[in-house]
């Protein structure tokens, strides 16, 4: 019964509930009593993600597999490498799609271990990709969008002036982006740019950059090259999304 218990409520929970009963289990019993239990059965896959993931980060990585039928892990593997992937695969030569992330080991792996598999990215990398790549197409094409703003508020004061000029305000009013814009990229600028300095002052103090990451609590990619200047550095900032974390 306890280990029926901890496999439906787990540890605190479970713990709880055998307290009521009358059953004596601490929730680190319940939870030992799960990690011995043997491991289900893995039948033919079909259908197999691959993924990786921080052991931990920025050191030791590991590989999931999932059988994306029933959608439950069957696998992990040491490392995320193509050799790993591919000794895994040869012996489940059933195996006709490897859904994956763009890794290139991955890709690798999956061609030398089942070489009769279709390979296609994930759902959830496709989205991830596709936002990226939006958010720097809109970032590097602001300026157009702006004109597109200013020729549209033009077309609509000739036919409608009184509906988009207000008493008092004048065209070129009409025509700025509103205050809570200009005064958002104002923050983001402003907190880019101190985040250059404090990056700059950390690296001249002989910090590295993992230090220096770790200090201002930023990915460690971006203060390696601390020679950008500091336009070129607002931007690869605000481009990460480490910037606008908190405002507005």
């Amino acid at each position: 019964m306890l280990t029926a218990i901890g496999v439906a409520l787990a540890g605190r929970a479970g713990a709880r509930l055998a307290s009521r009963l009358g059953l004596l289990a601490s929730r680190d019993s319940l939870l030992r009593l799960i990690r011995g239990l043997p491991d289900p059965p893995v039948g033919p896959v079909k259908i197999l993600g691959v993924d990786d993931f921080a052991v931990k980060r920025g050191r030791r990585y590991a590989t999931i597999l999932l059988d994306m039928a029933i959608h439950r892990p069957i696998d992990i593997l040491d490392g995320r490498e193509a050799d790993s992937l591919a000794a895994w695969l040869a012996g489940h030569p059933e195996i006709e799609v490897i859904t994956r992330d763009r890794a290139g080991a991955y890709a690798e792996g999956a061609r030398r271990g089942a070489p009769q598999a279709t390979q296609c990215a994930d759902r959830w990398h496709l989205w991830n990709n596709l936002g990226q790549a939006v958010e720097k197409t809109v970032i590097k094409h602001r300026s157009c969008l702006t004109e597109s703003f200013a020729a549209t508020v033009d077309s609509v004061e000739t036919t409608q002036p009184a509906a988009v000029v207000g008493l008092g305000e004048t065209a070129e009013d009409a025509k700025r982006p509103p205050d809570s814009d200009r005064g958002k990229c104002t923050r983001l600028r402003a907190r880019a740019a101190e985040r250059y300095d404090a990056v700059h002052r950390l690296h001249a103090q002989g910090k590295g950059l993992r230090t220096i990451a770790k200090e201002l609590d930023i990915d460690r990619k971006l203060p390696d090259d601390t020679s950008l200047p500091p336009r070129v550095w607002d931007r690869v900032v605000l481009v990460a999304g480490r910037v606008g974390d908190g405002d507005p």
